[in-house]
């Protein structure tokens, strides 16, 4: 009978020491590391991060919107997804990310061209190196995000025609390539 008294007597204390070395504030209380010049340049980088992806899904979804019924197979795609990569933003991501994006770019290019066979989807969300890359950021469900995202900005769960999708998704596209919408941080579903 002894035992089971020790560890109550112990819970409050245990419960205790374990937020002590939390650090815990107001809700509405600015986040310090951000106002650090690492902080901001983290931020930023995150940004861009996420701006590239979305252009990037969008570059894969659109094609795929607008040639439905026109496009027999999936290597008849790869030259519009490459039309529509966003280089651009791609230029303003981190030097690790650009890497590992022209070398699937490249892949691409040689899978349109009938010099190689893709392994997997181009620009697969589950590919390993990706989201490795994405986990450095603490981004790793950055793709369930922007795809969360994307519908919710553009409702996409109504009942559109195939031009009406596509037209609103460029639209979309058009304004996250100006910086008119910007994905935030954090989506929820």
């Amino acid at each position: 009978m002894r035992m089971p008294l020790n560890f109550l007597l112990l819970c409050p204390v245990l419960f205790a020491l374990s937020g002590a070395a939390q650090d815990v504030g107001a809700p509405g209380m600015p986040n310090v590391d951000l106002e650090t010049p690492s902080g901001q340049k983290l931020a930023a980088e995150k940004a861009t991060i996420r701006k590239f992806f979305v252009l990037l899904y969008l570059a894969v979804l659109l094609p795929v919107v607008e040639n439905q019924g026109e496009v027999f197979k999936e290597k008849d795609l790869y030259p519009l997804i490459l039309a529509a990569f966003p280089e651009q933003e791609l230029k303003e991501c981190p030097q690790k990310l650009q890497k590992l994006m022209n070398a699937r770019v490249q892949a691409l290019k040689e899978a349109a061209d009938g010099k190689r066979d893709l392994q997997s989807e181009p620009f697969n969300p589950e590919d390993p190196e990706v989201l490795a890359f994405l986990a450095e950021y603490g981004m790793e469900d950055l793709c369930r995000q922007a795809l969360n995202w994307m519908e919710r900005e553009v409702n996409a769960r109504g009942n559109m025609d195939q031009d009406s999708f596509a037209q609103a998704f460029k639209q979309f596209r058009d304004h996250v390539r100006s910086g008119r919408l910007v994905m935030p941080e954090t989506v929820e579903e």
